[in-house]
């Protein structure tokens, strides 16, 4: 490996990744200079994404080494003395992953109630209003009104994720209701006729 070469932290082929450090840091864990000492791979294996022999024996010290280093420039992780621990700015990475890969799963059985989330976001936090939008849409949810989405299956946990993430959870409601008037619409949206 070269000196030149740079860390991707999209890079979702790598064998060590910015994102598995960070998620065991996240899980309590604590990396110790001993992670860069020969054999170490042998004990810290499990960070790696393809657990096989074939692919954790190509583990590079080096590199990371190198991950480390990026990590903590750009202030995810810290050291102290040979300890490598997470900051509030990883956890906030982490978030981000998270927020990233999020869906809303759908049942086999329908239970015949809506799941409405209702919001009234003031205009200084327009972004968050804006990127909330884009966001239940992307996760499928069907907008009934300006402010106003629906989905038929539980999701609470993630809604309270995604308006967490933006920072307007007490601008919005989650209800589990019937909806009377569209209800045939909303059912064949969802194909669940």
């Amino acid at each position: 490996m070269t000196k030149k070469e740079k860390i991707n932290e999209d890079d979702k082929n790598s064998i060590f990744s910015v994102e598995g450090i960070l998620r065991f840091l996240a899980l309590g864990g604590i990396l110790t200079a001993a992670v860069m000492a020969p054999g170490a791979v042998q004990a810290f294996r499990f960070l790696l994404k393809d657990e096989n022999y074939v692919s954790w024996r190509k583990f590079n010290q080096s590199r990371a080494r190198q991950y480390i280093y990026y990590l903590s420039k750009k202030g995810m992780v810290k050291r102290s003395g040979t300890r490598i621990e997470l900051t509030k700015k990883g956890k906030k990475k982490i978030e981000k992953y998270d927020f990233e890969k999020i869906v809303l799963r759908h049942s086999e059985k329908w239970d015949s109630k809506w799941r409405v989330v209702i919001f009234d976001i003031p205009e200084a936090k327009k972004k968050a209003r804006d990127a909330l939008n884009k966001k239940f849409k992307r996760l499928g949810m069907k907008q009934l009104q300006k402010s106003v989405f629906v989905f038929p299956f539980d999701c609470k946990k993630e809604i309270d994720f995604v308006v967490d993430f933006f920072g307007v959870d007490k601008y919005v409601f989650y209800l589990e209701s019937k909806i009377y008037e569209v209800e045939q619409d909303l059912k064949k949206n969802f194909n669940l006729n």
